[in-house]
């Protein structure tokens, strides 16, 4: 079989990624961002998170079952994220950036290494191991990309999660278009039934355990990012026409001039 690895050598588009924990909002500053970048002329491709035909057609799926031990294992979860974002490199990314598109990614490698963190994997482990590609072959794309880290408060986050999860209960009810589910959403509180003691969780118990598993994302986010260099840090708390004024200074005007 005929290896799929595109050259990544001067590509003339644009890669931009957005990243940071749930209800940060990095969809809507995407909308905002491509909504500038389109007025300047600019041709963008959106690449979303687990969006890839099968194995993000799979994810879904898996998300969506209602037991536990029906699910794909934490660790198998995390390899298939990093096979459909491989897959949307290929097929998708690269494809786009040839045609000089500026291509606006909705989460990428940091959201991998934070959730490899979450289940117990070493940041070494991560970074050198599940995405060892990321400094071999599509070291020139991603030393080239501009990477956005979008801050959040853990009390401004999970009152837009709560918001969402309500939304998304709705819109499953009544099969309106796919969304993704978070980790406030009642789909997930209601499969926790019992604590790591074997104590039964009362609703209080839930949200406390949600509570306290957003505020570690959001801590992990930080902690990944303090080490990276070249990153544009933007406070996911502002209003929308603060948060217009802050990607067209940070970021549009780095892309064209």
């Amino acid at each position: 079989m005929r290896p799929n690895i595109s050259n990544c050598h001067a590509l003339p588009g644009t890669l931009i990624i957005f990243d940071g924990a749930d209800g940060s909002g990095k969809t809507t500053q995407i909308e905002i961002l491509k909504k500038l970048l389109e007025k300047e002329g600019k041709k963008v491709t959106v690449s979303d998170w687990k969006s890839s035909k099968v194995i993000g057609s799979f994810l879904d799926q898996n998300e969506a079952l209602k037991k536990t031990d029906e699910k794909i294992l934490p660790e198998t979860n995390l390899f298939l994220q990093a096979a459909d974002l491989l897959y949307r490199i290929e097929r998708e990314i690269i494809p786009a950036l040839k045609q000089n598109h500026v291509v606006i990614m909705d989460r990428g490698l940091h959201t991998l290494i934070v959730r490899g963190l979450m289940i117990g994997m070493t940041e070494e482990q991560v970074r050198y191991g599940l995405l060892w590609w990321r400094n071999s072959i599509y070291k020139e794309l991603f030393d080239r990309a501009i990477t956005v880290h979008v801050g959040i408060s853990l009390e401004e986050s999970l009152t837009r999660l709560q918001k969402r999860a309500q939304e998304e209960k709705l819109s499953f009810w009544k099969k309106a278009k796919k969304t993704e589910w978070t980790l406030l959403s009642l789909h997930f509180i209601n499969l926790l039934v019992y604590a790591p003691d074997g104590k039964k969780m009362t609703r209080e118990d839930k949200k406390l355990f949600v509570k306290n598993a957003q505020e570690k994302i959001i801590n992990t986010y930080k902690e990944v990012f303090s080490s990276e260099k070249h990153v544009i840090s933007i406070d996911g708390n502002i209003k929308k026409n603060a948060l217009k004024k802050s990607l067209k200074q940070s970021i549009l005007d780095t892309i064209l001039h």
